[in-house]
Order: C-alpha cells, then sequence, then structure tokens
C-alpha cells in the first residue's frame, strides 16, 4: 500500500516539478506574434497586446494579459473595437489529473466595446468570422490522418464534451464600458461603467450575481443596480433565478423616471414567481407613482404566460388632467395563448378615482388586433368627475356685494360654425366589438339608467348595434352607423324616445323648462360630414315628435285671446295676469331636415277651449325661427280660459313665432286676426262707429264724416 502511496506522491512530484519547469523556462510573451498572426488570418483584424503575458504556478495554473487591443478597420470614429486594460484566468492543477477543468475566477478590467455602423450601412462586425482560407486547415503533406480516417481497432476516441467536466469559479468584470453608435439612425447608446460579479458557475448551485450599469442614449441617461442567484442547468431553458432585485433611475428632457423597483422571489419556467414594481417620475407636465403586484407563471412549451391577481395603483398629478390630482387603478388576470395569438382578461376590474368599470376583454394579435369586451360599471357620473354642473354655484358679483346695482350683460356674440371635419383616421386601424352595460349614467346634468350599449369598430365604419335605456320615466332606444372609410364620413341615426317626462330632460339637459308633458320621439336621420356646420347644413331625415298631458311655458294663448277680444272693444284687458303657461291634452308635429332647415306643416296643439295649428321652419345655421301659429276658439267655457273666451267661439287668432332659439319671440297678429275673421270685423266696425258718434255728436251722420270713417275702418282691416 505504502508502495502505491509513493509512487502517486512521484507522480504528483514529477507533474509539479515539470510544470514548474515550464513556466521558469518558458516565456509566454514569446508567443505573441503567434497569437497575432492567428487572429489575423482568422479575422482579418489587427490584436495588439501591449503589455505582459504572465501566468502564476500554484495553487493555480494562472495567466494574465495586459494592454490587449483589437483593432477596427480604417474609417471608423475609434481605432479598437475591443479593448482591454487587464484580464486574468487561473485553473486548478490537480482537477486536471481527474480529467477536470477548474477554471478560477475570470476578471476584466476596463474593457471597452465600440461598435459602428457607418451611413451606408457598413459595421466594424462585418468580415469577422473569417473567410475560406482562414477555415481551411493548414496542408501538412500527410502528416496528419484525414479526418474520415477510421481509428485503429481497439481504440475508441474520447468526446471532450463527455470526458471533461469544467468549472468555472466566477466572472468579474470591473469598469466596462460600450458605444453603440449608429450613424444612419442618428443614434448613440452609451455604457460608462458596467461592474459584474458572478460567483462559481457550477450547475445545481445558486450563484450570487451582482451587477451596477450607467449610461445614456443620446439625451436620455440611466443607471440600474441589482442582485439575485441563478442556479444553472445544462438544459438552459430550466435555469432559474431567485431573490431578484433591480432598481433604476432615468432622465431624459420629456420623461424623468426618478427611481424603478423590481423585485421576484423566484423565476423559471413553469415555476410561479411572485413580482412587485414601483414607479415614480415625471413626463413632461404629469407626475405619476405607480406600484404593483402580480404572479407570473409561463408553461413548459413557453405557449401560456398567465399573470395572476394584478394589482396595480398609479397617482397622477398634473394640469393637464380633468382633475388636479388622480387615481388610477387596475386589477385583473391576463392569459397569454401563443398558439393563438390571444391575450385574455378576467375579473377586470379598472378606476379612475370614483369611475368603476368590470368585465372581460380580449384581444387576437393580428395586423389589426380584434379586441372584445363586456365591461359593467354602476354609476358614471361625468358631471362629478369634470367638475362640472352637479353643485357648481353661480358666480358672485362683486358690485352686488357691495349693494350696487349689477351691470346688464352683453349676449356673447356666436362663434362661427366650425367647418373643420375630425380626423377619424385611426378608426381604420380598429377591430373592437364589444357591449357595455351601465347601472346609472349622468352627463351634462342628463341622468339615464339601466344602459345597455353594443357597438363594434371595423376598420373604419363603426355600428351602434344597440343602445336601451330608462330616461325620466321614459325609454330610449337607439341604432346607428359611420362609415370613416369616405370623406367626409357618412352617418345614419335611429332613435325611439317614448313616455319621456319632458320637463326635467329639458331642465336638466339646457335649464329650460318651456315645455312639459309626456314626450314621444322618433327620429330617423342621416348626413355628410362631421364638422359643426356640417352636421346642421347636411342633416337630413324625420323627427315625428308626440306630446301629451303637458303646457308649453312662456306663452298663455288664453290670456292672447282676452287681450284681442278687448282690442275689439277698444278696452284695456281688465284681469289679473295669470301666469305664462298654455296646457294642452296633445302636441305633435313631423320636422323634416334638410338644406340646413327644420321645418313642419302639421304642428298640432289641442288643449282646453283652444285649438292650435302651424308651420314652419327654423334654420339650423343662423338658429332663428319664423312660425305661423294660428288659435282656434272651441265652443265650450271650460278649463284654461273659461267664460271670458266664449265669445270669441270659432274665432281663428293668428299668432307669430319668431327671434332665435336663445330668445325668442311671440306677437298676437291683430291685422290678419280682423281682416280674417268676418264676425270680429262686423262686431269692430260697430263699436268703432258707435265710438265715433260718441267723439263727433251729430257730425258723425254727415256724408263726408262717413266717407272718412269709412276709409279709416277699411284701412284697418285690409
Amino acid at each position: 500500500m505504502k508502495k502505491i502511496l509513493y509512487i502517486l506522491l512521484g507522480l504528483v512530484l514529477l507533474v509539479v516539478v515539470a510544470i514548474g519547469v515550464l513556466v521558469t523556462v518558458i516565456n509566454p510573451n514569446d508567443f505573441k506574434p503567434l497569437i497575432t498572426e492567428e487572429v489575423k488570418k482568422t479575422t482579418g483584424r489587427e490584436l495588439v497586446i501591449d503589455g505582459d503575458i504572465s501566468w502564476r504556478f500554484w495553487p493555480s495554473l494562472g495567466l494574465s494579459v495586459e494592454k490587449l487591443q483589437f483593432k477596427n478597420p480604417e474609417g471608423f470614429a475609434e481605432p479598437n473595437l475591443v479593448s482591454l486594460d487587464k484580464a486574468e484566468m487561473s485553473v486548478s492543477v490537480m482537477p486536471l489529473l481527474s480529467d477536470t477543468l477548474d477554471i478560477g475566477l475570470v476578471s476584466l478590467y476596463g474593457a471597452h466595446v465600440f461598435i459602428q455602423t457607418l451611413p451606408n450601412g457598413t459595421t466594424n462586425l462585418d468580415g469577422l468570422t473569417g473567410g475560406e482560407e482562414a477555415a481551411a486547415p493548414a496542408d501538412t503533406a500527410g502528416t496528419t490522418a484525414p479526418a474520415s480516417e477510421t481509428p485503429q481497432e481497439g481504440t475508441t476516441p474520447a468526446d471532450p464534451a463527455t470526458a471533461w467536466t469544467i468549472a468555472i469559479g466566477g466572472l468579474d468584470l470591473v469598469d466596462a464600458s460600450a458605444t453603440v453608435r449608429d450613424d444612419k439612425a442618428g443614434t448613440v447608446s452609451e455604457i460608462s461603467t458596467l461592474n459584474l460579479n458572478v460567483g462559481k458557475l457550477e450547475t445545481g448551485l445558486w450563484v450570487p450575481i451582482e451587477f451596477n450599469v450607467q449610461g445614456k442614449q443620446n439625451a436620455m441617461a440611466f443607471t440600474a443596480r441589482g442582485t439575485t442567484e441563478a442556479m444553472l442547468s445544462k438544459d438552459a431553458i430550466k435555469s432559474q433565478l431567485r431573490k431578484l432585485s433591480v432598481s433604476a433611475t432615468l432622465n431624459d428632457p420629456q420623461l424623468t423616471l426618478e427611481s424603478v423597483s423590481v423585485t421576484a422571489d423566484q423565476a423559471g419556467i413553469a415555476i410561479p414567481a411572485n413580482i412587485g414594481f414601483s414607479v415614480k417620475g415625471k413626463a413632461n407636465d404629469l407626475a405619476f407613482d405607480t406600484s404593483g403586484t402580480a404572479e407570473l407563471l409561463v408553461d413548459d412549451t413557453m405557449q401560456q404566460i398567465a399573470v395572476k391577481g394584478i394589482d396595480v395603483a398609479t397617482a397622477l398629478v398634473g394640469s393637464a388632467l380633468p382633475r388636479p390630482k388622480m387615481n388610477v387603478g387596475f386589477k385583473g388576470d391576463v392569459d397569454y395563448n401563443g398558439a393563438v395569438q390571444k391575450v385574455s382578461l378576467a375579473n377586470l376590474v379598472a378606476n379612475v378615482d370614483e369611475l368603476v368599470v368590470d368585465g372581460n376583454a380580449s384581444v387576437v394579435l393580428a395586423d389589426i388586433p380584434a379586441v372584445r369586451f363586456d365591461l359593467h360599471s354602476k354609476k358614471i357620473n361625468v358631471d362629478a368627475f369634470l367638475g362640472g354642473k352637479e353643485g357648481s354655484a353661480p358666480a358672485s358679483d362683486d358690485n352686488a356685494s357691495q349693494g350696487e346695482a349689477p351691470k346688464p350683460s352683453v349676449p356673447a356674440k356666436k362663434a362661427p360654425l366650425s367647418d373643420v371635419e375630425p380626423d377619424l383616421s385611426a378608426l381604420k386601424g380598429l377591430d373592437i366589438a364589444g357591449k357595455i352595460l351601465i347601472e346609472e349614467f349622468i352627463a351634462n346634468n342628463v341622468e339615464v339608467t339601466d344602459v345597455t350599449t353594443a357597438f363594434a369598430v371595423n376598420r373604419g365604419k363603426a355600428t351602434l348595434k344597440q343602445f336601451d335605456a330608462k330616461l325620466y320615466d321614459g325609454t330610449i332606444a337607439a341604432t346607428g352607423s359611420l362609415n370613416a372609410t369616405t370623406s367626409p364620413a357618412r352617418y345614419q341615426v335611429k332613435k325611439v324616445i317614448k313616455n319621456v317626462n319632458v320637463q326635467p330632460l329639458l331642465k336638466a339637459a339646457a335649464n329650460e323648462d318651456m315645455l312639459s308633458g309626456k314626450g314621444n320621439i322618433d327620429a330617423n336621420l342621416s348626413g355628410v360630414g362631421l364638422s359643426e356646420k356640417r352636421l346642421r347644413a347636411g342633416i337630413t331625415g324625420t323627427i315625428a315628435i308626440n306630446f301629451a298631458d303637458g303646457s308649453v311655458d312662456g306663452i298663455n294663448i288664453p290670456e292672447m285671446i282676452r287681450e284681442a277680444k278687448a282690442t275689439l272693444k277698444g278696452k284695456r284687458a281688465e284681469y289679473v295676469e295669470e301666469t305664462k303657461k298654455t296646457d294642452f291634452s296633445a302636441l305633435t308635429a313631423t320636422f323634416n331636415l334638410g338644406g340646413g332647415n327644420a321645418s313642419t306643416r302639421n304642428l298640432k296643439l289641442e288643449a282646453p277651449a283652444i285649438r292650435v295649428r302651424g308651420e314652419g321652419s327654423t334654420n339650423l345655421i343662423a338658429e332663428t325661427i319664423d312660425f305661423d301659429i294660428v288659435t282656434s276658439v272651441v265652443g265650450t267655457s271650460k278649463g284654461q280660459g273659461g267664460k271670458d273666451i266664449d265669445e270669441l267661439n270659432d274665432v281663428s287668432i293668428p299668432v307669430a313665432l319668431g327671434g332665435t332659439w336663445q330668445a325668442p319671440t311671440y306677437e298676437l297678429d291683430v291685422k290678419a286676426l280682423l281682416s280674417n275673421n268676418k264676425v270680429l270685423e262686423e262686431k269692430a266696425r260697430k263699436e268703432a262707429e258707435r265710438g265715433l258718434k260718441k267723439l263727433l255728436g251729430d257730425k258723425a251722420d254727415d256724408d263726408n264724416v262717413k266717407q272718412v270713417a269709412d276709409k279709416l275702418l277699411k284701412g284697418l282691416f285690409n
């Protein structure tokens, strides 16, 4: 046994002595010409080693190289593709005896890489693979057996990949840097400092990794640092990470990231990773602070990616926002199916402050992504969200508060209608379809409940398939379409409103209460162009209205009848002024739209004691009104007006409606009243003759006076 030990010890001693002699006798610097020549032959580039090549002997065979430069061809901005201040590597001696290549720590100091693309597309990486001559073996005149020659019988060639075990003690990259310059694209990316420390690279063990880097791309500067542990596997795809922690910053004229943080407990194929992240920064005038968590799982085939339990919250601050401060949140699960290129969102809950939407959605990735969704919201109050009408108080007048009379308001000059068409080109790149349910929706003070909307946008064509809602004790249903593939765009809308309580709707929408009752509206409209001017000038179709059991506020037709009666008698109406309101049991009309006008020939109003018929038009562009209304008194003393208007039974009274939408006018046409009603004319003549007799006495019977009086009466009635 001792002999065997002595023999082994002798062999080891022999190896040690041999290596010692090798290190002592052979100077590695003598190999510089050979190394540079081989590099030149293989790559066509020059390798310069200005420093020494040295090695050490024990306990590991170490090698170091200083001042190494791998040259660029002429015409590039920097002379070197790669430069290196110093490189060190060592190999353990004893493991070599057992077919183990145990490489120690590999250290690189001051490494710099420069890559450039010239304006013509040429790069300093071109041609590094070498030509056929470099790849072809040298002519050895038969001294080496051909590669195809089979080994002698009884010998088995060793497979280096299986015969040797290779281990690397680690990698240390100190003060490295890199520059990537693209003159064709006009970009420059730089890594000014990179430090990387990797522990012993050995399969089956957790290897610590630490890095820090800083650099810039054009005007954008960045920093990053992080730590993790990696377990390497012979099957690289099965490698894992754990205890990942990365932080970063970014500074750009338009974007500043004060802090970015990403953590993960573990990561790997078919291993769930719990990820946390936070980002704080500013984009132009918008400040944001985002944080979130999620669980990431990638299956063995890498075709299924699931992100479960996403919970992201963002605080926004900026003057361009609808509110100075806003909170945005997102929760849900995301699944990606690579086989069908589909992303699915489930259990979605998204909120912007108090506006909350939940539901599901999916996206099929294609040349135009196909988006499908089914969403729901309990309440959306646009007015409250935008700080609109709800709860707003009228502005105070400083003069009025000091006891002075307020100055009369001057109506603002109406701005001309815009004829600029909206840009709808984005619709051509959309494929969206879905359904939205909103339990309560408030906008412009109008409240709508139980809203169901289904619509689709497909390559420039939008379709409103369904819009159903409850509106002030009634219902509304609408469908429509928009074709943005033509210019200007074309549209079509059908809308049916039933049994809507009109007055609270008008009060909420326009702060007007001139009309009350139960309203039904049936609209069938189409048009070309969506600019403000073309919407009014180019719209065509019909709007049929049917209101019941209501009133028209602002005009009291029975009161006007009493004024007419008093006028006929040459007296002033003696009565207490009533509210300017005309009750009706039915108000109907059909408006025809076209040429910038909305006109009707069948306006009808049926009220107690009176019947109203009318026709006319309103100019949608100038916003003017021109209607002729004829009121007839029916034979009844009941209802509004009572006995005071019985005497005008079967008399037609014309009223002219004019003015503008903002300031409508109502006038009793006295001349038309008298000339169109013979009974009234006869009564008026008698009253006029009686008045002349009282005024002129006996002279009233004079023929000349009678002729003058007759001319005056004819002028009054004709």
